[in-house]
């Protein structure tokens, strides 16, 4: 059976509502009965009786109705409930009042009761409308929380998809590069195996989270830049530029890496000379900006190969966290390749 998304509040209505009922109806039934000229005693034990009697009754509809959702087809059954409370609710008042006063004060009883069918079943109207609608409000929301609450399973399987395909993506070009050195270097391969080993322990640690600070994530970006500089020795340098303050900000778990891999592919690939590739982390207004640059040579057409899986990865996991399109841009400047990548912070 459904559950209310919020029973106390619903309760807390339901008691309200009731009360004000019976109160509104005493008034009423009241006032009615001394303009008619009825006793002043009967008039009064009539008014806390209906009152009463009413309020019963509205309890019972909120009851029998706390799940209920008519279709089309069964919103006649509604006036038909209506009708048949309407009528209970007109008999207890009867049968109380004959029990109550003598009968020489009953004669307006009999002429009253095509009015307070009408009243009552108004009334009881009422109340069961705004329960449905209550209910209805109730299912839209659960419904709305089910959808939500799918969408984000769906997208927390996709994210932990892409950064399960960036393991082994590093993974088979560090093994090549490996493989490359145990012949011609070993110890350096020995080293890089190690590092490789320390990088993928902490890439396992991060699996159960989404964001890390950038002290976290610079830190592991280390551990993946010693062992590329492991594979091209001198030719591959680093420069990091950022303010302290910038460290707690929150970023993407993993997200960094892909990028440099990029700069590195393509700064570094078929050129001898010394490469330099600068990350610089700035904060302003809540927004996080990273730039990443790197030379490149534009008649190497190596460069134009590939499959873009890195940027591709990234520009899919920033619209899954943050449901935009332009948190990366890439553009090239006199043999520079610049990549900017904007975190919100909010």
């Amino acid at each position: 059976m459904r559950k209310p998304l919020n029973e106390q509040s619903k309760r807390s209505v339901i008691h309200a509502s009731s009360w004000i009922i019976c109160v509104l109806y005493f008034l009423i039934v009241y006032s009615l009965l001394w303009w008619s000229k009825v006793a002043k005693d009967a008039a009064l034990y009539d008014a806390i009786i209906s009152a009463l009697t009413i309020t019963g009754i509205t309890y019972l509809v909120y009851s029998s109705l706390q799940y209920y959702l008519p279709n089309n087809k069964n919103i006649w059954k509604l006036f038909s409930i209506a009708a048949i409370y309407t009528l209970i609710s007109i008999l207890i008042t009867r049968f109380l009042i004959i029990q109550f006063l003598p009968n020489e004060d009953l004669i307006y009883l009999t002429f009253s009761l095509p009015f307070r069918f009408v009243i009552n079943f108004l009334i009881i109207t009422c109340v069961m409308i705004i329960n449905i609608f209550w209910n209805i409000q109730e299912e839209l929301l659960e419904n709305k929380r089910r959808k939500d609450e799918s969408e984000r399973m769906v997208r927390d399987a996709e994210l932990y998809n892409l950064r399960q395909q960036l393991q082994p993506h590093f993974l088979f070009n560090s093994l090549n590069s490996i493989i490359a050195l145990i012949g011609s270097k070993p110890n350096e391969a020995r080293n890089m195996v190690f590092q490789l080993s320390d990088f993928l322990r902490g890439t396992m640690r991060k699996d159960e989270k989404q964001f890390t600070t950038v002290e976290e994530e610079i830190n592991h970006l280390k551990l993946y830049l010693d062992i590329e500089k492991v594979r091209f020795g001198h030719r591959l340098s680093t420069e990091f530029e950022f303010d302290d303050y910038v460290l707690s900000s929150k970023i993407p778990v993993m997200i960094l890496q892909p990028l440099v891999e990029n700069a590195i592919k393509f700064g570094l690939y078929n050129v001898t000379e010394e490469v330099l590739i600068k990350i610089q982390l700035t904060l302003d207004e809540q927004m996080l900006t990273i730039k990443i640059s790197n030379p490149f040579e534009t008649d190497q057409t190596e460069q134009k190969k590939g499959t873009g899986f890195g940027l591709s990865s990234i520009q899919r996991r920033l619209y899954l966290l943050f449901s935009r399109t332009d948190l990366l841009q890439t553009e090239t400047h006199e043999h520079i390749f610049i990549s900017t990548l904007r975190i919100p912070q909010s």
